[in-house]
C-alpha cells in the first residue's frame, strides 16, 4: 500500500515484514518437536518486540490512543506466551549452573532444583487458574498455541491496516532519541541493592533501544550499526541476569529439603543445596557486572550525528 511519506513507507514495510516473521514463527510453533516449539515461540516474541517498537517511532503520525490500543493487545498475545519462555529459559540458565557444582553433587542439586520448581508451580496454582498452571508445565503448550492463532491474525491484520501519512524522518529520529534517552536515565541510577523491578524495567528499556536501532540498520551508517551491536550485546547480557535471578528467586522463596527425608539422604542433598546456592548467588554476581559494562559501553557515543543521518536516509527512501 502506498503511503504519503518515506517515513511512512519506511514504517509500513518495517511492520509487515514483522507481521509476516511473527506468522512463520508461530507455524514453527505449532511443530511436532519441542525443539521447534521453544525456537518458534522465541521467535515470535522476538517479532513481537520489532513490532511494538516500530509503533513506538511512529509518535507524531499516529495517533496516540491507536497505538497505545495496538500495542496493548500485542502485549497480551506474547504476555501470554511468556511462561513458556520463562520455563525454557530458566532450565537452560540452570543446567549451565549446575556444571559449576562438583560433579559429585550435580545429581543431588537437580533433584533440589525439581523439587524447588513443584514449590513454585504450587504457590503459583494459589494465586493464578488451573489453566495458567497447565501453560507453565508445558503439557498444553500446542493447545494454547491453537487457541491463540485466531487472535493474532486479527491483530496482524488491525496492524498493517494503519496509516501514518504524516509520520516524518525527524519523527522516527526523535522516537529513537527517546527511547536512548528513557533508557540512560534508569541506567544512570545505582546499581547498588538494585530491586528487580528496576531490573525489568532497565532490561526492557536496553532492549528496546537496541531493536530501535535495529529497524533502521540500514539507514543508520556505520555509526548506527556499532550503536546497534553494543545495545545488541547489552540486551542479551541483561536477559542473562535476568534468567539468573529468576532461578535466584525460586531457590529464596521455594529451595528447601522435605521434613520426611532421611538423615543420609538430608546430609548429601543439604550440601548439594549449598553449593547450589554458591553458583547461583556468584552467576549472578558476574551477570551483573557484566550487564552494567556493557550497558555503560553501549552509553558512551554520542547519538547525534546517527540521529541526523537516520533522518537524511529515510528523507532519500
Amino acid at each position: 500500500m502506498k503511503q504519503s511519506s518515506p517515513a511512512a513507507n519506511f514504517i509500513h514495510h518495517a511492520l509487515h515484514q514483522e507481521c509476516e516473521s511473527a506468522r512463520g514463527r508461530w507455524s514453527q510453533a505449532l511443530g511436532v518437536a519441542q525443539k521447534d516449539q521453544v525456537e518458534g515461540v522465541r521467535g515470535y516474541r522476538r517479532a513481537v518486540k520489532k513490532i511494538r517498537c516500530a509503533l513506538l517511532l511512529t509518535a507524531g503520525g499516529l495517533c496516540a490512543h491507536k497505538r497505545q490500543a495496538l500495542d496493548e493487545r500485542w502485549a497480551l498475545l506474547a504476555r501470554r506466551l511468556g511462561t513458556f519462555r520463562d520455563m525454557d529459559a530458566r532450565e537452560k540458565k540452570l543446567k549451565e549452573i549446575i556444571v559449576g557444582v562438583p560433579a559429585i553433587h550435580q545429581e543431588a542439586a537437580c533433584l533440589v532444583w525439581n523439587m524447588a520448581s513443584g514449590a513454585a508451580v504450587d504457590a503459583i496454582s494459589g494465586a493464578k487458574s488451573v489453566a495458567a498452571v497447565d501453560a507453565m508445565s508445558g503439557s498444553n503448550r500446542l493447545e494454547v498455541l491453537q487457541g491463540m492463532a485466531s487472535d493474532m491474525e486479527h491483530l496482524i491484520c488491525d496492524t498493517e491496516k494503519i496509516k501514518f501519512p504524516h509520520l516524518t524522518p525527524e519523527m522516527v529520529a526523535g522516537s529513537i532519541e527517546h527511547l536512548w534517552n528513557r533508557a540512560r536515565a534508569r541506567a544512570d541510577k545505582s546499581w547498588v541493592d538494585r530491586d528487580d523491578a528496576w531490573l525489568h524495567s532497565l532490561r526492557k528499556r536496553v532492549q528496546r533501544t537496541h531493536i530501535a536501532f535495529r529497524l533502521v540498520r540500514a539507514q543508520s551508517g556505520e555509526r548506527g550499526v556499532q550503536l546497534e551491536k553494543r545495545f545488541d550485546e547489552a540486551a542479551k547480557a541483561m536477559g542473562e541476569l535476568r534468567d539468573i535471578s529468576m532461578i535466584r528467586l525460586i531457590q529464596m522463596n521455594h529451595m528447601m529439603l522435605p521434613a520426611n527425608i532421611q538423615a543420609v539422604e538430608w546430609a548429601r542433598h543439604s550440601l548439594a543445596l549449598e553449593f547450589l546456592h554458591a553458583h547461583i548467588a556468584q552467576a549472578e554476581r558476574q551477570a551483573a557486572t557484566h550487564a552494567r559494562q556493557l550497558i555503560e559501553k553501549a552509553f558512551k557515543p554520542n547519538i547525534e550525528k546517527t540521529l541526523r543521518h537516520i533522518a537524511l536516509h529515510i528523507h532519500a527512501l
